[in-house]
């Protein structure tokens, strides 16, 4: 089948059904322009509006306004202050540039901000660029047809273009998701290919802007210092563009499905280069920290400054709840953006945006029981209970396996711990076995009660004592007969 009729309907096209209404939240307020929906916090709902299918999400320089992609309704609105407003495009598809309130979308999907206060779309079903700017809507480049052409902006083309992100003189970069490229756009509106080769299926390969290959790329954002990071969904990656070369940021290879071309999704958090994403695509930047909406995850990500890769919000499963924030749930985040210490989220099908409450230099990783059975594939239910540890099997011989002894199940502590690559030493004086890996220790002396036990001669700890000592999660999976750990480092 053609990998682009494949790519729309496991891309844009899960974004474009008609969903149910938004139910109201506890407090309304008055809208503007006649629209009504939801926008929740976490901690407390507060409804302001209704949105249908909203994608990108920007927040605008100098202010604390937000631009919201309506890609459902083809209108492009602005909340402001307590008020959602439409800044152009109404309840219906075409393309028609000229006043705001007369344009005409299909299905736009993302959106920019330049330090002016100009908008950026990227019209995706129109294959164009629209630019927002005094109250007018104009095509910045692109022809309305898809296909791949660079210069002039009445005759450079590109092919659903997503994410979008502008850089410190207003050049604006385009994932052109199908045609598998990113593309700069000056403020003139003239194009050209900024990295990689544009092809009808996508591919991955690292290496020198004009040799590095992407698949469906979505998600852009500049950091600090001028790199370039991109949500490369069909990869399942996250890439960025270090001055002209293009490499792997976080996530790593896995099989390609033969019939969409995509890698496999998944979900691992942790180092990452080992991380796992299912259909990356909004991103956020500040303060050193990367946000991710990991669309098929239903889940928000962050990459830390030290490389790690967390959960901020989201349950692995799609839902709709508000609250804090190991009780939020999404159904598809597709945008993200950082404003005021808040994360918005668009939360796409649900109809909704969420606002989380962040402190970027303190987050706190979620740490869920469907976040660790969902980082490991367990095995089939056999004789033996399986022990998995940060996402890693842990090999057993038969004389170290599992106990299950007065309805606990029971460890082997040298076992278990030197699969994870720490220290294990006795302490004749205190009689006590010390583990330790870098900074982190913890000693276990049995003592007579249920938790620690000497069984045939072998150290042995409860599985469910161990969150009580130590930052380390534990969770049982009675079907598979697993024991599943994180250890939190």
């Amino acid at each position: 089948m053609n990998k682009k009729l494949i790519s729309i309907a496991c891309g844009f096209m899960l974004i474009s059904a008609t969903f149910s209404n938004i139910v109201a939240a506890e407090i309304a307020q008055n809208t503007k322009d006649g629209i009504q929906g939801s926008i929740v916090k976490n901690g407390s709902s507060n409804a302001v509006s209704s949105l249908k299918q909203p994608l990108g999400v920007v927040t605008v320089p100098g202010s604390n306004d937000l631009i919201i992609v309506q890609s459902g309704s083809g209108t492009i609105s602005k909340w402001s202050n307590g008020d959602l407003q439409t800044v152009a495009g109404h309840d219906a598809e075409g393309y028609t540039d000229g006043k705001s309130e007369e344009a005409l979308f299909n299905h736009p999907t993302y959106t920019a901000a330049d330090s002016k206060g100009n908008i950026y779309i990227s019209d995706t079903d129109n294959h164009v660029i629209r630019k927002i700017e005094n109250g007018k809507v104009y095509t910045l480049a692109g022809t309305g047809i898809a296909g791949y052409k660079d210069g002039q902006p009445n005759v450079a083309q590109f092919n659903a273009p997503g994410g979008l992100a502008i850089d410190s003189n207003n050049n604006v970069f385009v994932a052109d998701t199908l045609n598998h490229l990113i593309r700069k756009v000056t403020p003139e509106g003239v194009v050209s290919t900024f990295a990689g080769q544009q092809s009808n299926d996508g591919a991955y390969l690292d290496g020198a802007v004009t040799s590095a290959k992407f698949n469906e790329p979505v998600g852009l954002v500049f950091d600090e210092t001028g790199n370039l990071y991109v949500a490369d969904s069909g990869n399942q990656m996250i890439r960025w563009i270090k001055g002209d070369k293009v490499e792997t940021f976080a996530g790593k290879a896995t099989p390609i499905d033969p019939v969409t071309g995509y890698m496999a999704g998944g979900f691992q958090n942790g180092d990452r280069q080992t991380a796992l994403f299912n259909r990356p695509r909004g991103l956020a930047y500040a303060d050193g920290v990367l946000l991710i909406a990991d669309s098929l995850n239903h889940r928000v990500r962050a990459i830390q400054k030290d490389g790690r890769v967390i959960t901020v919000a989201g349950q692995g499963i799609s839902g709709d709840q508000v609250g804090a924030l190991d009780q939020v749930m999404f159904n598809q985040p597709s945008g993200v953006a950082l404003g005021s210490g808040k994360l918005y989220v668009t939360d796409t099908l649900n109809n909704k945006l969420k606002v989380l409450e962040l402190d970027l230099q303190a987050l706190k990783p979620l740490r869920s029981e469907a976040d660790l059975l969902d980082a490991v594939s367990l095995m089939p239910a056999g004789k033996d209970i399986q022990v998995w540890l940060d996402g890693v099997q842990v090999k057993l011989n038969t004389a170290t396996l599992p106990i299950k002894e007065s309805g606990k199940i029971y460890l082997p502590v040298r076992a278990l711990f030197s699969s994870w690559g720490a220290d294990i030493r006795w302490d004749a004086g205190s009689k006590e076995t010390m583990i330790s890996k870098g900074e982190w220790t913890l000693s276990l002396k049995p003592n007579g009660g249920l938790n620690v036990q000497n069984i045939k001669g072998t150290l042995y700890v409860a599985a469910d004592y161990l969150p009580t000592v130590s930052s380390f999660m534990q969770v049982y999976d009675e079907d598979s007969q697993a024991i599943v750990i994180e250890t939190g480092r």
